[in-house]
């Protein structure tokens, strides 16, 4: 039953059976499709825009000394927000969407790189949590940053594909 432990264990895998259509192996429902793509622009978005006023946006007080921009912290703030829901919707998808495309030889090279940008974002923003060397968590800072903002595009291609490919 979908109420045992087991069933909600096994909740939305989709298994290969005879007479089950390959295609729809991994298909994610529109609803949660429409969540993800916003969890997804949300997290990026938010990481984008706290590198814009972390870099680029100051604020100037009374004295004429440049300061962090107050709404800095609020974009942090949002982004790991984002970032909680981001992990979140991992863990939705990997038993039907990650692991039934996987078995079923479906787009593995983008998921894999999909996959690997997830758990290295997932790895140095919880290492920027903790990290306390400054020298350390300027380097992983930067490894976090470059991989987010870069991360895109192996997300477009994979849902690129993904919607060709149904045509």
């Amino acid at each position: 039953a979908a109420w045992s432990p087991r069933g909600l264990a096994h909740a939305g895998r989709q298994n290969l059976k005879p007479g089950k259509s390959r295609s729809r192996v991994g298909v994610i429902a529109a609803r949660r499709r429409t969540t993800l793509y916003v969890i997804a622009l949300g997290v990026w978005l938010t990481g984008a825009v706290w590198l814009l006023y972390h870099y680029f946006i100051r604020s100037v007080d009374q004295f004429g000394f440049e300061n962090i921009h107050p709404q800095q912290q609020y974009w942090l703030v949002a982004h790991g927000i984002f970032a909680v829901a981001a992990a979140w919707m991992f863990g939705v998808l990997w038993p039907g969407h990650v692991l039934g495309g996987w078995r079923a030889k479906i787009r593995r090279t983008s998921g894999g790189w999909l996959f690997g940008g997830v758990a290295w974002l997932t790895l140095t923003g919880v290492a920027l949590y903790y990290i306390g060397s400054t020298q350390w968590r300027e380097w992983t800072s930067l490894a976090h940053w470059v991989i987010g903002l870069g991360w895109v595009v192996p997300y477009f291609v994979h849902v690129w594909y993904t919607r060709n490919s149904q045509r």
